[in-house]
């Protein structure tokens, strides 16, 4: 299935984007479709995609009391004529894990924390691909040093960098480096992040001239149950060891993803922007508080009712330039747009592997995204 989706009138001399169904992941046992995984491992080593843990309701949704499981599955893919198709579903990641921050290094493909059944992790795993023996290996990495799950983490110029994150809690301000020259000295602290943050895309920008990471949206629970969600965006200058405020997002964005692209762009993927995630939460809350069984239960239908309607997430995808410090939107995702996803760079292409597409549901698909710059 093929869709473009072409940049708005005013930019589409300069940009646009093209987006399939790049793959579907295996049926189910005992069912016709998968289920789909939200916060999987994903990544490329020895040009394979792998596609690894993550969490979902196999039985039930939440609102009708279905459980949340997590995996530790490893789907290898690889390319054949220009497509890519399943070559391995046997191995196995060393525990189940979900919602860990995922990236791209030159050894593999780092994740860091997490959450599982047993609590939220402050492990750090090297996932990679063995050409030879066909096999998934896994190695551990120097663990980070505070447990997190739903952290933003990017790489640039051999260094891993992981921002904010909640515990069992709280979100947090954290910020921490890891030296790939020198793994073994562990995790540096840097400066705290100006805002407790989860749920944020990190993206670095490695030029020579002004190296920078930049932190975008993202959400923080608070101590009433109701998130903050914020539309900010945060530079960190990596010559002066400071942060710096940019350009806020065009409205609050938190569990998207992106990618740098080309010389000092950022593109951003979907994201949810908090209308029924809001909803909800203050629902939650008032049937915390409520004492009435007749009230509490009018308020517990009305958040089924709005989980079960749930309309999906945005499907905008917008361009950062970091030179001119400015947003725009640059089109549409023709597609059930998911969160909770990590976008991979691969062969030329962005992928987009599974996610969650509304409340409780995953996406079984593998979405590729190619994104065109026409210079005049």
């Amino acid at each position: 299935m093929l869709l473009a989706d072409a940049i708005n009138a005013q930019n589409a001399a300069w940009w646009t984007a093209q987006f399939t169904i790049a793959a579907t992941l295996p049926p189910d046992a005992n069912k016709q479709v998968a289920t789909g995984f939200a916060g999987s491992v994903a990544g490329v080593h020895q040009n394979h995609l792998l596609v690894a843990g993550g969490a979902n309701f196999p039985a039930a949704m939440p609102w009708q009391g279905g459980k949340k499981h997590y995996h530790d599955k490893v789907y290898v893919f690889t390319t054949k004529d220009q497509q890519i198709e399943l070559i391995n579903q046997s191995f196995k990641l060393p525990e189940k894990i979900a919602y860990a921050a995922v990236c791209n290094i030159s050894e593999g493909i780092l994740y860091i924390g997490g959450e599982n059944e047993n609590g939220i992790s402050n492990k750090v795993w090297l996932l990679q691909w063995n050409q030879y023996k066909k096999q998934v290996t896994s190695k551990a990495y120097p663990p980070i040093p505070v447990a997190l799950t739903n952290a933003a983490v990017t790489v640039i110029n051999k260094k891993v960098y992981v921002v904010g994150g909640e515990t069992t809690n709280e979100a947090t301000n954290h910020f921490f480096m890891l030296d790939l020259t020198n793994v073994l000295a562990g995790w540096k602290t840097l400066p705290a992040v100006p805002q407790a943050v989860s749920h944020s895309v990190l993206v670095g920008i490695g030029n020579a001239t002004n190296p920078a990471l930049y932190l975008m949206g993202g959400r923080k629970k608070n101590s009433n149950g109701i998130s903050t969600l914020y539309n900010n965006m945060y530079e960190f200058d990596l010559l002066n060891n400071r942060w710096n405020e940019k350009a806020s997002l065009p409205y609050a964005l938190s569990a998207g993803t992106g990618v740098w692209c080309m010389a000092d762009q950022i593109v951003l993927f979907g994201g949810d922007r908090g209308t029924v995630f809001t909803q909800v939460e203050t629902l939650l809350a008032a049937i915390a508080n409520e004492t009435n069984p007749d009230k509490k239960q009018v308020f517990i239908n009305q958040k089924n009712q709005l989980q079960s309607t749930h309309p999906g997430f945005s499907n905008e995808v917008l361009l950062y330039q970091a030179n001119k410090n400015e947003w725009q939107s640059i089109g549409k995702i023709p597609f059930e747009t998911p969160v909770t996803t990590t976008a991979v760079k691969w062969n030329g292409a962005v992928y987009l592997p599974t996610g969650e597409t509304k409340a409780g549901v995953r996406s079984p698909y593998i979405l590729k995204a190619t994104i065109h710059h026409n210079r005049k």
